[in-house]
């Protein structure tokens, strides 16, 4: 087989997804999707269906929410290249041994199928949506600490095995799109739960998944950090906002950031009629909560208010971008939200080295946005009512917070482990 890698996306990101009619089946401005789909023809007739019925899921399961859309699209999408380019079949005609082949490849593909990074999958170029040559299917994932180093790549690659996560990820979307595809009469049948079922690949965890959090003295100094920044440039009121408000309403990153079908304003905070304050939220599943607003948090949107030439408790019909540019109009981006918390980590793991905390420092090489919700969590959970907990994090199920916060027994055990001896008494 030639090293050469020959496939190409087949699907544009979520916003020009959108904008494609539902009777239709390619973009104008993106002509190179319809001629791949249409080479592919000539090895696997179906490949055309193939396509059309995977738009159809996608737009049934992903068109709402961006995440789920760039989940649902990022396994399809390598599915139908691996069917129609290596295993020359159409996903209809797949058995259950060529479903074990394709795990097989999923766990470790060839190094040509991996890039370095995340790229985007077109760019613009004259108006037309043009395949960007570096995207691969699979990507190395390098830790945010090593991303400055000298990385041999090539032998990265060489390593590369798909990880759990990914993997669980990988059977949950194709067991959800056989089922689509079972229901619109297309497939005759789903054996992804049976070839799940004897993955040799996958392991039964009885173990407990550590919350990626801040200890109090990381926190403190990201927080005093963010306020010295505000301090000396006022253009960083809003990076201490941010890193206020993931932290102290328990947010998502996606949940600060203007999406197609939310924008979130300074009128989604409010009050009821007892005074006390809210803040509304558009969370995964499309589902809608109020996040309830401490007093503590009320110095931090008045001094961002004031930042931005806007004075008192936020009104109802406020329709003012919550998370302003500095440039331009309208909200801001998951992407471009995570680049200014990443300021404010950088410039707190420089604070903490300077104080003599260099150990302690390193973990917010490592922080991501996500951490911060899950600090706030984590320090609220023991003074504060499960059921309060679930609802401000928007957990469907108390057990689901329960799993994720509380793990006394866990640290009962440890603490009980650390008494063992080597030597005998």
């Amino acid at each position: 087989m030639s090293d050469a890698f020959i496939a190409q996306p087949l699907f544009d990101s979520h916003r020009h997804f959108l904008l494609i009619h539902k009777n239709t089946l390619f973009c104008d401005d993106n002509p190179t999707v319809k001629a791949f789909v249409e080479s592919c023809c000539d090895s696997v007739p179906q490949a055309m269906d193939d396509y059309r019925f995977t738009k159809e899921f996608l737009q049934s399961k992903g068109r709402r929410n961006e995440a789920t859309y760039n989940l649902f699209r990022g396994e399809t999408e390598k599915f139908l290249l691996w069917s129609w380019l290596i295993n020359k079949k159409s996903v209809v005609q797949l058995k259950r041994r060529d479903l074990e082949s394709y795990i097989d490849f999923v766990n470790k593909p060839p190094h040509y199928w991996i890039s370095n990074y995340v790229y985007r999958r077109f760019d613009n170029r004259n108006g037309i949506r043009d395949i960007n040559p570096d995207w691969r299917p699979f990507t190395i994932k390098i830790p945010k600490a090593q991303r400055l180093d000298d990385i041999d790549f090539k032998q990265k690659k060489l390593n590369y095995k798909c990880s759990q996560d990914a993997l669980k990820a990988t059977f949950s979307v194709l067991n959800v799109f056989y089922d689509h595809l079972v229901t619109e009469d297309y497939a005759f049948g789903n054996a992804i739960a049976s070839v799940k079922k004897d993955c040799p690949y996958l392991i039964k965890d009885s173990s407990f998944n550590e919350v990626k959090r801040l200890s109090s003295l990381q926190w403190d100094f990201i927080l005093e950090s963010s306020i010295k920044m505000a301090d000396e440039d006022e253009s960083h009121e809003r990076t201490l906002f941010i890193i206020a408000t993931l932290k102290t309403l328990y947010l998502r990153i996606s949940e600060l950031s203007e999406r197609t079908n939310w924008s979130p304003v300074m009128g989604h905070f409010w009050q009821d009629k007892d005074k006390n304050h809210w803040f509304k939220v558009f969370g995964k599943g499309a589902k809608q909560r109020d996040v309830s607003v401490p007093d503590s948090y009320l110095e931090y949107l008045d001094r961002y208010r004031q930042s931005r030439a806007l004075s008192g408790y936020p009104l109802s019909s406020e329709t003012d971008p919550l998370i302003h540019k500095l440039k331009g109009s309208g909200g801001m981006t998951a992407r471009q939200l995570r680049r200014i918390v990443q300021q404010g980590f950088d410039f707190a793991y420089q604070q903490m080295v300077k104080e003599g905390f260099a150990s302690e420092a390193q973990i917010l090489k490592e922080a991501t946005t996500h951490w911060l919700r899950h600090t706030g969590a984590s320090m609220d959970i023991d003074s504060r009512p499960l059921k309060h907990m679930a609802d401000e994090l928007g957990h469907a199920s108390m057990g689901t917070t329960d799993r994720i916060y509380v793990q006394s027994d866990h640290l009962e055990r440890a603490k009980s482990g650390k008494k063992r001896l080597i030597e005998s008494r």
